[in-house]
């Protein structure tokens, strides 16, 4: 279908008929079983149900005592109630017997009720003495009591197909007695950095070479995104060499970065052809990321991303990221919100344009962006500067006051 649509139409695509072939050639999603403390940090693959009931018996709320609400009917502010204490429920030791008339049992925060009482008294609402206790202060009968089962009954859903197993989740499973769930496989990954130019951070630098910050960049972002890498190497501007580590890469996802333009020693489109991928497309109508490469073999998808650093960071949050979040069983899509523009924002360009924002919270008011200086495709600091993008079509204009929708870099929270 890609292949044919290019051949049909040898130009640019939209960028929502990019994403729209990005979404046609989703592989499926994959899952395996794991014990609970492996599975942290991954999505759940099935619907979780309770095994058994929270709170799975009947306990105090506080530290205090066990009472019988008939016995304590008479208390007021000038009478209390001299009850007998007969024994202990400690939480993991709870009290064998059964209370009766004018008794009471000590009881501890956790610990199981007593049969034959209905009701907590805590102890700043107590005072002993001569081997008694006596009662000062009630509230209401059955005050300072965990029900069995008021927070979810056994066959309640937990947590949904989808959710992530972050701490909260675990320690709701951990509690509930789930063991062992079904999650998603994390995407495999491979990074395929060309570039003659590049060296590593550290290392000594000519001057008519560049620091790689691209295969940093990329591993931190597939991190982020859930995503395993398997691979990660640089390749020199070679023919032999990029087509080399094409065919020997095996991954869900392989991204190379550079090399997908039309100059001499851009290789990657043509050495992926070489290895058996079919193009999908190439050229997508948008400011930056103009030259973005996609092909499919078998199961294994191919980015190409532009070399430009910030380009190669938008094409990845707008296209890749979202399709990592889909084989983690996660809808399709990026976080968002509305904001107001706090100034003019335009594009006065040819192309679609991702302009990077600024997000500032207004309390009561929401989120407003501003628009992020040194919007260059080659200026990381428009990326460090920037909390998300909006898109712009050409000639499009935010005017001051006027929300948009912000496609945000991270889930942000509200300050304190």
């Amino acid at each position: 279908m890609g292949q044919h649509y290019l051949q049909q139409k040898n130009d640019t695509l939209s960028i929502h008929e990019a994403l729209e072939i990005i979404r046609e050639n989703l592989p499926r999603a994959t899952s395996e079983s794991l014990f609970l403390e492996k599975a942290i940090g991954r999505y759940l693959a099935e619907d979780i149900y309770a095994p058994e009931p929270s709170p799975r018996y009947t306990n105090s709320a506080m530290d205090g005592f066990a009472v019988r609400w008939q016995d304590i009917l008479a208390v007021t502010e000038d009478h209390s109630v001299a009850l007998r204490v007969i024994g202990e429920s400690q939480a993991g030791d709870q009290f064998a017997g059964i209370v009766g008339a004018g008794e009471a049992v000590r009881i501890s925060t956790g610990a199981v009720l007593a049969d034959g009482c209905d009701t907590v008294v805590r102890v700043e609402d107590t005072e002993e003495k001569d081997g008694s206790i006596h009662i000062k202060h009630v509230r209401a009968q059955g005050q300072d009591i965990r029900h069995r089962g008021e927070e979810f009954e056994q066959g309640e859903l937990l947590l949904s197909r989808g959710a992530r197993v972050n701490a909260a989740a675990a320690a709701l499973l951990a509690g509930a007695g789930v063991a062992k769930l079904n999650v998603y496989k994390p995407c495999r990954v491979a990074i395929l950095v060309t570039g003659s130019e590049l060296v590593s951070v550290g290392e000594e630098i000519a001057d008519d070479q560049i620091r790689d910050s691209n295969m940093i960049m990329l591993k931190a972002a597939l991190q982020e995104a859930g995503a395993e890498v398997v691979r990660s190497i640089r390749v020199t501007d070679d023919a032999l060499t990029t087509q080399r580590a094409i065919d020997e890469t095996v991954a869900d996802i392989v991204i190379c970065s550079g090399g997908i333009s039309v100059g001499r020693h851009d290789h990657v489109k043509k050495a992926a052809v070489d290895c058996g991928y079919t193009p999908l497309f190439w050229r997508i109508l948008q400011k930056p990321g103009k030259p973005l490469y996609f092909a499919r073999k078998g199961d294994m998808l191919l980015f190409g991303l532009p070399g430009n650093p910030v380009s190669a960071f938008m094409c990845f949050t707008h296209y890749v990221k979202p399709l990592i979040a889909a084989l983690n069983g996660v809808a399709f899509g990026w976080p968002m919100i509305s904001a107001e523009a706090s100034d003019d924002i335009a594009n006065q360009g040819k192309r679609p344009n991702m302009v990077r924002v600024k997000l500032q919270w207004r309390p009561n008011s929401g989120y407003s962006i501003s628009h992020a200086a040194r919007q260059g495709s080659h200026m990381l600091t428009s990326l460090t500067r920037a909390d998300g993008y909006i898109i712009l079509q050409p000639g499009q204009v935010v005017g001051r006051g006027e929300r948009i929708d912000v496609y945000r870099y991270e889930f942000l929270r509200e300050p304190i």
